[in-house]
């Protein structure tokens, strides 16, 4: 089974070293470092399951860095919960104007609209 080379399309075989005909390194590898032990340690945590597939299976992150992140996500929100509480002010004012038309005797002064019973 052949590939074609990254730089010349050239068929080679996957686990070709160099290319016979353009002499690029590793020419049947598609994606990421090189072959060999430093990639590996360079990739602790991931586990590739197919061509295109790669699975997290960890993540470390110093406690100080996890708080400091989840502080920046709580202060980025607060403006979406600002413009969230503007919307349902809106819509709860519209829905108490449709109400009160509908039914103006109990929206009417008073004791709560209660005078006549």
């Amino acid at each position: 089974m052949t590939v074609p080379c990254r730089q010349c399309s050239t068929p080679v075989d996957p686990a070709a070293a160099v290319c016979p005909v353009c002499g690029a390194a590793n020419p049947g590898q598609r994606h990421g470092p090189p072959p060999g032990p430093a990639a590996a340690a360079s990739y602790a945590g991931v586990q590739r399951t197919g061509p295109e597939q790669v699975v997290i299976t960890g993540v470390e992150i110093p406690f100080g860095r996890m708080v400091m992140l989840i502080l920046k996500v709580m202060i980025a929100s607060i403006p979406a919960y600002i413009l969230l509480m503007i919307i349902f002010l809106a819509i709860f004012a519209v829905l108490g104007g449709m109400a009160a038309a509908m039914m103006p005797e109990l929206f009417s002064g008073g004791a709560g609209g209660m005078e006549g019973l």
